[in-house]
């Protein structure tokens, strides 16, 4: 081979080294845009209880009349929680009598000071040591609450687009979740029986 040959196949190598780590380096920075956040540690969600004043003050009638009525059903009423340091967000959370589902009464505050809103959620969760399915009724503006980075797949979420205003509009959405219970059981999910020590730490991982 002369001096020419070399040379070729000196310029052929090093082209193919080139197209080489350039495609590595193409392939990681595409793989880190599909989620920049990849590599971050999972922040831990607490939810604590929530500024009494707030609560009372803007807490929609209809739920303290629903509140009465589902623990004279026999809902175990844990109390209203929030986020830590967050004042536009609580959720009444209650144990089902049959100890299986969380039932949470989502309240997310709009606007500023003398012109407030309360959208509400209606949100029914159960969980086995895997995963959890999830029964919710929400208005468009409120969806977001359900919608985020760790929004439930559609097996697990049967989510209804309209609004939550009265025991009259939350009572099918209970029913269809004890429908939706029944069949995750047949399947062979064993559901987690919900207790006042362990109750807000499932909830806290689905937030998470």
């Amino acid at each position: 081979m002369g001096l020419g040959g070399i040379i070729v196949l000196l310029l052929t190598m090093g082209l193919i080294t080139y197209i080489f780590f350039s495609e590595r380096a193409l392939t990681r920075r595409n793989s880190d845009s599909d989620s920049p956040f990849a590599h971050l540690p999972k922040v831990s969600v607490n939810l604590v209880q929530a500024p009494k004043d707030m609560t009372e003050r803007l807490t929609p009638p209809w739920q303290k009349t629903y509140t009465e009525k589902l623990q004279e059903q026999g809902y175990l009423l844990m109390g209203d929680y929030s986020y830590a340091s967050i004042v536009f967000f609580w959720a009444r959370v209650f144990i089902a009598p049959d100890k299986k589902s969380a039932l949470l009464l989502v309240n997310w505050v709009e606007g500023k000071e003398g012109g407030k809103i309360v959208i509400s959620n209606l949100e029914i969760y159960s969980f086995d040591g895997n995963s959890f399915i999830l029964t919710a009724c929400a208005q468009d503006g409120s969806v977001k609450l359900l919608t985020g980075a760790n929004r439930p797949t559609e097996e697990q979420l049967s989510l209804h687009l309209k609004a939550v205003y009265a025991d009259v509009a939350a009572k099918p959405i209970v029913n269809e979740h004890q429908e939706r219970l029944k069949a995750w059981e047949e399947k062979g999910a064993q559901v987690r029986e919900l207790t006042p020590v362990n109750v807000l730490h499932s909830l806290s991982k689905v937030f998470s």
